[in-house]
């Protein structure tokens, strides 16, 4: 490569950022990001360009398809908004992982006329064919040795698993002192509560409950807290499965690559783990462990007021409703009493009193009539079809690579399968989930007397039947300030 010229005067300067990403794959593994800052700023001087920006991404999962890297998608917006008219890497595969990240990379590139400057492999010029053509081959050499790299580190971890080693350390709950032999009274823990988990029920009163039958954790604090059991029920291991990565998270996003079979036991089956990793780790789920759930309709009910859709067509809201106090004081808060509001409009309340006793009689009701049982009972999920439709989706991901690897396909080509593979997947994943949610939500209706089981169960369990099993709506009371009544709730079987 030629020796970079500087652009133009300090008074010219032009404004670019530096991009550095901490990897164990390919050039620069083990390079700290200090480092790779330092030789990024001494050849920005040397180009006479002004650094206005550092981006830094934490790569511990660097063969996850479906991970997004923050602080790369934040320097291709600065890049977008022309903040940044400069980048600034090692190396080039510390800008790239994939064959489609570099397509959409020259497309940001052309646009707003980016340059590209790297410490190990000089200029990288995406403005014209030739360079584009070097790119390419480039990120078809990156590809070709991340994959070398993923088969030897799967090799060596299964053979480390084969033949009985461990690293050492804190002893894993589940498992002997060894990390391999099963300790069945801590593994029963680990079905119930992965079994619990995906029944509805909460951390924090999982979390609670151990810790009052006197369940230690295998760690340095006895007591169990909530981050804790969280981690600890997502491990690759209680499938029986190596993995890399784990804990490394960033906010719900746990960031680990799974490997392949390990050779220890599976205490859960790979499609409980997967459904509960889904369940645990969605942002839409809550999860300040100090809020305990109280109510029992609260996100579950639904508001059933008349409204006018944009299309002009008449419907109910559908919106959850939610437990709010109304009346009384802090300080005074024997007055208190609460109501169900539609979360999206002032246009619906109801008395949460009145509406959870009714709505729990009647569940408890329901349950006993082994005929009404039957009906309400999801059994046994057939997820065969599922797993085999997600093994041949990630087959195809990786024929889509190889294809563009051998010019068989063109970027724009690699990326449209390659987007519509990965929401198919993200389908059958998330039909895994509910399928095996809903089997094990019917454990009370499985008790000897359901009823009695539904009214002795703690609330989140409760609530974990009624999702299961009912859809109520509520609907709006003839006229102000009427009586609670029941003809208001209108309850069906949920889809």
């Amino acid at each position: 490569m030629d020796k970079p010229q500087p652009v133009g005067s300090a008074d010219e300067a032009l404004p670019a950022a530096i991009y550095a990403r901490i990897s164990r794959d390919k050039a620069g593994a083990g390079l700290g990001v200090d480092r790779q800052e330092a030789d990024c700023r001494a050849l920005a001087e040397r180009l006479g360009w002004d650094v206005v920006a550092v981006f830094v991404d934490n790569d511990i999962s660097a063969y996850d398809r479906r991970k997004v890297r923050p602080e790369y998608r934040a320097m291709l917006e600065a890049v977008r908004t022309g903040k940044v008219r400069g980048i600034v890497a090692w190396h080039p595969d510390r800008l790239h992982r994939r064959a489609a990240e570099l397509e959409e990379f020259i497309t940001v590139a052309e646009a707003h006329s980016l340059e590209i400057q790297t410490v190990q492999a000089g200029s990288y010029d995406l403005a014209t064919p030739a360079g584009r053509m070097v790119a390419r081959m480039l990120g078809a050499a990156a590809q070709h040795e991340v994959d070398h790299s993923r088969e030897r580190v799967q090799r060596a971890k299964q053979q480390a698993a084969a033949s009985g080693k461990y690293r050492g350390g804190i002893r894993p709950f589940g498992f002997e002192k060894d990390g391999v032999t099963v300790r069945e009274s801590e593994a029963q823990i680990i079905r119930d509560a992965t079994k619990g988990v995906l029944a509805g029920r909460t951390l924090a009163a999982l979390t609670r409950e151990l810790n009052e039958r006197g369940v230690q954790t295998s760690g340095r604090s006895a007591t169990w807290k909530y981050g804790a059991l969280r981690d600890m029920l997502i491990r690759p291991r209680n499938a029986g499965l190596l993995a890399r990565g784990l804990p490394g998270k960033t906010g719900q996003s746990y960031e680990f690559q799974v490997l392949g079979p390990a050779s220890w036991p599976a205490i859960v089956s790979e499609d409980e783990w997967r459904a509960l990793v889904a369940l645990v780790t969605d942002p839409s789920r809550r999860t300040t462990p100090s809020n305990e759930t109280k109510w029992l309709g609260s996100g579950i009910y639904r508001c059933g007021v008349p409204i006018v859709d944009e299309s002009g067509q008449e419907r109910p809201c559908g919106a959850t409703l939610r437990a709010t106090p109304h009346g009384g004081t802090y300080a005074r808060q024997y007055q208190r009493r609460y109501l169900y509001r539609c979360s999206e409009s002032a246009h619906l309340t109801i008395g949460q009193k009145q509406t959870d006793e009714y709505v729990r009689g009647m569940i408890a009701e329901l349950v006993r009539d082994p005929r009404i049982v039957a009906a309400m009972s999801p059994g046994t999920p057939d997820l065969a079809a599922d797993r085999e439709q997600r093994s041949a989706l990630a087959a195809r991901l990786e024929a889509f690579e190889s294809d563009y690897a051998l010019g068989n396909i063109t970027g724009p080509q690699l990326a449209k399968a390659t987007a519509t593979v990965e929401a198919e997947l993200a389908k059958v994943d998330a039909r895994l989930a509910k399928g095996l949610s809903r089997s094990a939500s019917s454990s009370v209706l499985r008790a000897p007397d359901p009823g009695q089981a539904f009214l002795d169960a703690p609330i989140d369990v409760q609530r974990a039947v009624l999702a299961s099993t009912l859809r109520v709506e509520v609907l709006p009371a003839l006229s102000r300030g009427s009586k609670w009544s029941a003809e208001r709730l209108q309850i069906t079987r949920a889809s």
